[in-house]
């Protein structure tokens, strides 16, 4: 294995350019990497060296839309399929696994009590709209 001077990734015998970063690696004959008694040096050096910046829309995340959306839609099928099949109890069912399904796929933890409030909210407009 060898490592990139810059990120420190593992990449294969032989590689010219890391497959993390892309930055050209200097193949060193494998005794002279051994002989220096610290192969690691290099690798260890260049993380501490390298400062890592988030990008500007890192963190800055938005509403989870997706979440929202296919948990309006699981409710609205699952009611029809279960409310059909077993009348106000399917409801309940199938309110409780929307909103299980909600809480597992949020983002960010914080912001549960909306996507809920929202995805109960998209789901009523759903059924009004198609009349279900």
């Amino acid at each position: 294995m060898v490592f990139c001077p810059e990120c420190g990734e593992r990449n294969r015998e032989g590689s010219k350019f890391c497959r993390n970063c892309g930055a050209l690696i200097e193949e060193k004959p494998l005794k002279s990497r051994f002989i220096s008694g610290d192969k690691f040096s290099e690798t260890r050096g260049a993380l501490e060296k390298k400062e890592y910046h988030r990008a500007p829309h890192e963190g800055k995340e938005g509403f989870d839309w997706g979440t929202v959306v296919s948990g309006a839609l699981l409710l609205v099928i699952l009611m029809l399929i279960l409310g059909r099949i077993m009348g106000f109890t399917g409801v309940l069912i199938a309110t409780s696994i929307s909103i299980i399904y909600v809480i597992s796929s949020a983002r960010r933890k914080a912001s549960v009590p909306a996507l809920i409030i929202m995805t109960l909210m998209s789901a009523a407009a759903i059924s009004a709209y198609f009349s279900v």
